[in-house]
């Protein structure tokens, strides 16, 4: 019997009768500007011109009704003075820019202390001067956009968004900011998000991709950079900056069902001189919070050999319950597409035509004890290859150093028949989806730049990004009170 399709919903009209008014109000205004003869984009367009009139002015009407005029107010248990001196500042929101004049205060008692104004503790202002609902708009588009792009998608939905450079400027300024309290921001995210249903088995892992720095040269290298002329010589002054490669920092946590899909993944991306251990202890932090409430699930640290992704796994011992069941592998795409498919490349016929590549994975697939086998394999074929410094010799002595030392993290049967993680799929694809904002053409980056936009990127794509600015947004409103 067929199924029978289910009616479409219909869009729920607004009822309002403020609503009503507000639509036959601009309506006779559309009206007596164009006229009978206007299409229906035309009309649409100067709707919407009205609406961010009309958006901005209720924008301005509440910024200057925020304006402090009291002799003497109180922040967060401080008193503070207002000073004779005015102040007048440009404000930016979603429609546009505001500039208000406000008076300056300063806490009683204190000479020649830090000023304050109420307006923008009240408000809560992001970067002194952006508005908290047009800040959280550009944070959460400038992890995909480039400030120019960023400037045109506000302009075309129809925002007035300020010029590109001060929008790059106060964005940068608000990442910094996150980037300092990601800590403290992704635990108020771990109170308020709750673990999917079905969660069998957690999987994470840290991986480095590269970056394009620019960077001011060293002096003795500026030196030499210069012309060897004796005629008067024009120095620049910083010196021009050099553009090299940096290997910048992911991570990921993915939780996974029983049948080994994964439900959800959290990532993490740090600058290149940021320390690795305390990303991986954002990491390790996320493993706990599910832990907590699912103690029994295998935990599965998947990443390559590399000695300086150790600091995961340490992480994860000081910061879980000792009885936690904690796995480690190598990757196992990396073992066979890096090590053993160089191998058959190199010794086997051209094609693989005993198709050794397929063997090689079935058997760690199968059995546990296969990567012994091997290694024992590679060990005899190391003997009997001829000559010195061929690419034969070289692959298999690659393959060789790779496993000797590896071989307990490279028994993969058991965890795969229990669909339980072996690859490192989550940890590459955040490296990719980092590297698709960071490492556009002719793109190169300085440090806080990309510190702030690979914060920004990995809240978004995490789907934290909400939650976190609920806790950042909160953080810069106070409560302004009179003092009595």
């Amino acid at each position: 019997m067929a199924s029978r399709k289910k009616p479409k919903k219909q869009p729920k009209k607004p009822n309002s009768e403020l609503v009503r008014k507000l639509a036959a109000m601009i309506k006779q205004k559309v009206d007596e500007q164009l006229g009978p003869d206007a299409t229906f984009e035309q009309r649409r367009d100067l709707e919407a011109e009205l609406m961010r009139d009309v958006l901005w002015q209720r924008e301005d009407d509440d910024l200057r009704e925020s304006v402090s005029e009291a002799d003497v107010v109180e922040v967060g248990g401080r008193r503070y003075a207002r000073l004779s001196q005015r102040s007048s500042a440009t404000y930016h929101g979603r429609w546009g820019p505001h500039t208000i004049e406000e008076a300056l205060y300063r806490e009683l008692g204190v000479h020649n202390g830090p000023t304050i104004k109420p307006l923008e503790l009240c408000v809560g202002m992001i970067a002194r001067r952006l508005t908290p609902d047009f800040a959280r708009i550009a944070g959460e588009l400038s992890a995909d956009l480039n400030s120019r792009e960023l400037e045109n998608i506000l302009r075309v939905v129809g925002m007035r968004p300020p010029s590109r450079s001060l929008l790059e400027k106060r964005v940068k300024l608000m990442s910094a900011d996150i980037v300092e309290d990601v800590d403290m921001l992704e635990a108020a995210s771990r109170a308020v998000e709750a673990i999917p249903p079905g969660v069998a088995s957690i999987s994470c892992g840290l991986d480095r991709f590269s970056v394009r720095m620019a960077e001011q040269l060293d002096a003795d290298l500026a030196e030499a950079a210069r012309p060897k002329r004796r005629l008067a010589e024009y120095v620049r002054k910083p010196p021009p900056p050099k553009e090299h490669w940096r290997k910048a920092w992911v991570g990921s946590v993915t939780i996974h069902d029983a049948e080994g899909q994964e439900l959800h993944t959290w990532r993490y991306a740090a600058d290149a001189g940021e320390d690795v251990r305390k990303l991986a202890e954002r990491v390790a932090a996320d493993v706990a919070w599910i832990l907590r409430s699912h103690p029994q699930l295998p935990v599965h640290v998947v990443q390559d050999a590399a000695p300086e992704l150790r600091a995961l796994p340490e992480a994860l011992a000081r910061v879980l319950p000792s009885d936690a069941k904690v796995r480690t592998l190598i990757d196992f795409e990396h073992l066979t597409s890096n090590y053993l498919d160089a191998v058959v490349d190199a010794c086997e016929p051209e094609g693989d035509p005993f198709n050794m590549k397929s063997w090689y994975r079935g058997e760690l697939l199968r059995d546990d004890g296969a990567i012994e086998r091997i290694w024992r394999g590679l060990l005899e074929r190391a003997k009997r290859l001829p000559g010195r410094d061929t690419t034969a010799r070289t692959a298999v002595a690659a393959a060789l150093s790779y496993i000797r030392h590896r071989k307990p993290l490279m028994r993969y049967a058991s965890s795969y028949a229990a669909n339980l993680p072996i690859g490192s799929g989550a940890t590459e694809s955040t490296c990719w989806t980092m590297q698709r904002r960071v490492k556009r053409p002719a793109q190169s980056w300085e440090v806080p730049g990309l510190r702030g936009t690979l914060a920004l990127r990995a809240l978004l794509i995490s789907k934290r990004w909400r939650a976190v600015w609920a806790t950042y947004a909160a953080v810069h409103r106070h409560e302004v009170t009179l003092a009595h």
